[in-house]
């Protein structure tokens, strides 16, 4: 059968989560999960979203898997150091055993030493609606979940599976964006930007928290990309600026304040995604934004609302 979409992603969030995954989902791949799963042309590292499982990269698909399995011995596809997984998604109905005799029937059609232990390449094969597909299997390794045992940190942080995705709908899943969180804090956006490879950058107002975001950023042996300084004197321009605005509720701000910091976002940045805890459509608008996306995102007692405004 002809393979007209190059990968096949899972997906999985928790239910706090779902409205924030959707956002990432739309804004990277332009489309949202079926029964947790997208098909794309757009190849995007799984280990760059805490929402992307694994990523198949489709060789073979049929709606046969004895067509499937004569494809890969026609195709004699050779590996060696391989092994084969088995995706089982969301509401598969594909049983155990029949998984099995699956796994051992793809190892035993592809020409190569299987490795159970260490494989060099995992070979992934599933089953979704009619059919069966075959191909190399991406995971995410989960490395990013190391950056919980930052140094420095405060209470009304942004969790790190927030910051992530946050990072990703601001660039599209483009790594080429020019991004600046102009509000850093302690840099728990800049931490996840800089680990996945993004240009972004960052700048903090506070002395003490300028501080502690060049101590995370070097705990963690990324580039420093912090400025201790005021965003309102910022002069250059970037595709994208992340705020999570200061709040009353945990600093002295002001509806004035903020409107000010909205207001120099629009100055330094085509695009801006805002994090509040508060309904600032007005001052948004005020700003010449226009609001094109939302969503809520909970966490604990805590309800924050993502914007994406341009």
């Amino acid at each position: 059968m002809k393979i007209n979409i190059k990968y096949l992603y899972e997906i999985n969030y928790p239910t706090t989560e779902e409205e924030l995954c959707l956002l990432e989902m739309r804004t990277i791949f332009n489309s949202i999960p079926t029964d947790k799963v997208i098909f794309s042309n757009k190849k995007f590292d799984p280990s760059n979203s805490p929402f992307i499982r694994r990523r198949l990269d489709i060789t073979h698909i049929d709606n046969s898997l004895i067509e499937l399995l004569a494809q890969i011995n026609c195709d004699k596809v050779a590996v060696d150091n391989f092994k084969v997984e088995f995706l089982k998604l969301y509401g598969s109905t594909v049983s155990y055993h029949e998984r099995l005799e699956v796994l051992w029937k793809i190892g035993d059609n592809i020409e190569g030493e299987p490795s159970m232990k260490s494989p060099s390449i995992m070979l992934g094969v599933t089953k979704y609606g009619d059919n069966w597909y075959f191909g190399v299997s991406h995971k995410n390794n989960g490395l990013w979940r190391s950056h919980k045992k930052k140094p420095c940190s405060y209470s009304n942080s942004l969790n790190i599976r927030t910051a992530k995705a946050l990072v990703n709908i601001a660039s599209l899943g483009e790594t080429s964006t020019k991004i600046i969180d102009p509000c850093c804090g302690v840099g728990t956006t800049l931490v996840e930007g800089l680990s996945m490879g993004y240009d972004i950058c960052g700048y903090e107002i506070s002395q003490k928290n300028a501080s502690n975001c060049k101590t995370n950023l070097e705990f963690f042996n990324l580039e420093t990309r912090i400025t201790h300084g005021d965003m309102h004197n910022i002069t250059d321009i970037y595709d994208t600026s992340i705020i999570d605005i200061p709040y009353g509720l945990f600093c002295h701000v002001t509806k004035e304040m903020q409107q000010n910091i909205i207001h120099t976002a629009r100055k330094i940045s085509k695009k801006m995604i805002l994090i509040t805890f508060e309904n600032l459509d007005s001052l948004i608008l005020n700003a010449n934004f226009k609001i094109i996306d939302r969503c809520i995102v909970v966490s604990g007692t805590f309800k924050r609302e993502i914007l994406i405004c341009e």
